[in-house]
């Protein structure tokens, strides 16, 4: 199972999983679905918290991602990102994504852990779902 996948089965409600990957699979449907990063993204309240203002930049998802266990890079799903589709180094994904101020997701560990970046200044949303 890829990054966009696992996002979608793991943090998402069942009845949006399957057109969120039908969408992200068609180049048009994608640019679509990516533009509605920047207001809405129907996660699981469950497995989200909302990340306070002094969290929300770079250096501090950086420490925060990679205490949660997240690894050297991410897949990066983002509306006019030339990364959108790509790995990236983690680092290197938060700066473009924090520059950018516009709807961003970055999946750390598929399924597990990922970063939820809505249109500025909404906060930004920490996506974790613990596994046994």
């Amino acid at each position: 199972m890829n990054h966009e996948e696992a996002f979608a089965k793991s943090f998402l409600p069942s009845e949006k999983r399957a057109r969120f990957i039908q969408s992200l699979a068609q180049p048009r449907k994608r640019k679509e679905l990516l533009s509605q990063l920047n207001r809405h993204l129907p996660y699981l309240p469950a497995y989200a918290t909302e990340l306070p203002g002094e969290q929300d930049f770079p250096d501090a998802l950086e420490k925060l991602l990679l205490g949660r266990g997240a690894g050297p890079t991410c897949h990066v799903l983002g509306e006019g990102l030339k990364a959108d589709g790509r790995e990236l180094p983690l680092r290197e994904a938060l700066l473009q994504v924090c520059l950018q101020r516009s709807g961003a997701i970055l999946s750390c560990l598929p399924g597990r852990l990922a970063y939820y970046r809505p249109e500025a200044p909404a906060p930004g949303i920490l996506l974790e779902r613990i596994q046994p």
